[in-house]
């Protein structure tokens, strides 16, 4: 099944996978071709490898979870529900392990890498269709009576009872978790946090438990997180590729973060920052414009690199989960409706600083510039095909997204797996988080961008907030964000950005209901000079201040359909 990986998902589960299905016949371009068949082909190796449905040993075992949510995000948002019957198979037995498993949801205690992986897969497999009881019994998994619903309980209470809350210590710094319990660790925080993101949305979408509600007890949870990340930056000004970080007057600065908030080595990182500008965003009623994410970004635009990373905090091997993490950042805020402000930064902004050759404490590379799709060459598709001329993706756009499906696809394999030049620490792990990247994944996190309580993915508004979800016209987009509330618009289309649907404009100054605007319609209007809307009708209220006055009239008379207002 194609996917539509440059268009913004129209649910949310996954960033950018959009079935064409769903939005009728489309032409879709090289690029967009040759990042499915990489996915296809990625997908195709990890079955190979028996990654799904059996834990692997040695250097394989940490990626299940990870692995299983790129089965499922691989049909966009349709997930489980969109799988054939052999992969729902193998998604079944997958889930099973995370719930069986003695290092997964069986653990008898909490663990970060195992716990944080168990909660992401579990909810994006529950939530798009997945049984509750998987009941698949093989090997030495028997899950004929266990569910998602049991484990997930667990797996959050003590993940919930494991961060660091509290006063700080040498050992524990509020807000984050360490690798078996509490500690100021940002490796393991980030995949902790990115399974209670994910886990909100179950119990929002699926129901609470009778036991608890603990969606609440996440966003909690989640706050704290938020706000430690906000705080615990390292000003990064003249280090790093750091040189243009806004201006200090303003409270604009590049602020970066390590792997070990303010205790022993504190060097900020390429993917310790990215973590920490989404682990913000997981925050309540936070979004782009919030000054430390913003100070985040700059950090991420002024190292920006696709080719390693660059500023590796003495962990090279971390280069995929950099770009996991950084899609992640650049992900939340693309499907957020939110701008960034003038003068601030977003991931149009990612790659357009000049390129440095030399940057402080930065290892093999520099920061680098958007690769150019009307010159690049096509990377020779696995099994020995040839490599396509200058400009094959020149319908493409510029942007962080192809620099980093482009590096990804020249490093995957005939085989179809996807090595990380850098080294790695797990190879399946490694391999989940390049197909998380192509796929655009969100790894099912709920944000709550307005703080409505509703998740982005499923709020008719995202930017606004709008509870009751109130959506008097049936289009799709909630009455508070709707530039015409009145009539069906979902594409939202507003020609002369005065803030009206064109929808709602062909009904403006049509007094009569006639279907043109003529001197009828004007002296009705003219007649309401003085009136407020309400009880004067929109109709009338052109210029949609709310007051009918002369300058309804004559906005309305410019309208007329007929020379001179002629009636008929």
């Amino acid at each position: 099944m194609l996917r539509r990986i440059l268009r913004k998902s129209l649910t949310g589960l996954t960033a950018g996978a959009l079935c064409l299905g769903a939005v009728g016949a489309q032409a879709i371009t090289p690029f967009e071709q040759d990042v499915n068949d990489a996915i296809d082909a990625g997908i195709a190796y990890a079955r190979a490898q028996n990654w799904f449905g059996q834990i692997a040993s040695g250097s394989n075992g940490p990626g299940n979870g990870l692995l299983l949510l790129a089965l499922l995000e691989k049909t966009g948002d349709d997930g489980y529900a969109g799988l054939d019957a052999a992969d729902q198979t193998l998604a079944r037995r997958s889930a099973c392990i995370l719930i069986d498993d003695g290092s997964f949801g069986d653990r008898g205690s909490f663990y970060s890498y195992y716990d944080g992986q168990v909660m992401m897969a579990l909810s994006v497999y529950a939530q798009t269709g997945g049984p509750d009881v998987p009941g698949e019994v093989f090997g030495s998994y028997n899950c004929s009576a266990r569910s998602v619903r049991a484990t997930m309980d667990k797996v959050v209470d003590r993940t919930i009872a494991a961060q660091s809350k509290g006063t700080p210590t040498s050992g524990g710094l509020p807000g984050y978790w360490g690798y078996s319990g509490t500690g100021r660790d940002s490796s393991t925080t980030q995949l902790t946090a990115a399974g209670l993101g994910a886990a909100k949305g179950y119990y929002i979408n699926l129901g609470e438990s009778p036991d608890k509600n603990r969606a609440p007890l996440i966003s909690t949870a989640l706050d704290l997180t938020s706000a430690a990340y906000a705080v615990n930056g390292k000003l990064a000004t003249g280090t790093y590729c750091s040189d243009t970080c806004g201006d200090p007057a303003k409270g604009q600065a590049c602020w970066g973060h390590g792997y070990q908030s303010n205790y022993g080595n504190a060097n900020s990182s390429n993917q310790q920052t990215a973590s920490g500008t989404w682990l913000q965003q997981l925050g309540t009623g936070k979004n782009v414009n919030d000054p430390a994410i913003q100070n985040y970004l700059r950090w991420l635009q002024n190292n920006y690199a696709y080719s390693d990373n660059i500023a590796r905090d003495s962990w090279p091997e971390a280069y995929f989960y950099y770009l996991w993490s950084s899609s992640k950042a650049y992900g939340f805020i693309e499907n957020s409706d939110v701008t960034p402000s003038a003068g601030n930064v977003g991931p149009t902004d990612m790659g357009t600083l000049p390129a440095k050759a030399s940057c402080t404490y930065a290892w093999s590379r520099s920061r680098e510039v958007n690769r150019s799709p009307a010159t690049d060459t096509r990377p020779a598709p696995r099994n020995g095909g040839v490599a396509g001329p200058a400009g094959y993706y020149a319908e493409t756009p510029k942007g962080w997204y192809y620099d980093y499906a482009y590096r990804l696809m020249s490093l995957q394999t005939a085989a179809g797996q996807f090595p990380n030049p850098n080294g790695t620490w797990s190879v399946s792990a490694d391999h989940g988080y390049a197909l998380l990247v192509l796929l655009r994944s969100l790894g099912g996190a709920c944000l709550d961008t307005d703080g409505d309580g509703i998740c982005d993915s499923d709020d008719n508004c995202p930017a606004v907030a709008n509870p009751g979800q109130e959506d008097g016209d049936k289009d799709g987009v909630g009455d508070v964000c709707d530039n015409c509330p009145k009539v069906a618009n979902p594409d939202q289309k507003d020609s002369n950005g005065n803030g009206i649907g064109d929808a709602c404009e062909i009904a403006r100054c049509d007094m009569d209901g006639d279907g043109d605007i003529d001197s009828l319609d004007i002296r009705a209007i003219t007649k309401l000079r003085g009136k407020k809307v309400p009880p004067a009708p929109e109709a009338a209220d052109i210029d949609n201040n709310k007051y009918i006055n002369v300058n309804d009239a004559r906005g309305c008379t410019l309208k007329c359909t007929r020379p001179s207002c002629a009636t008929r």
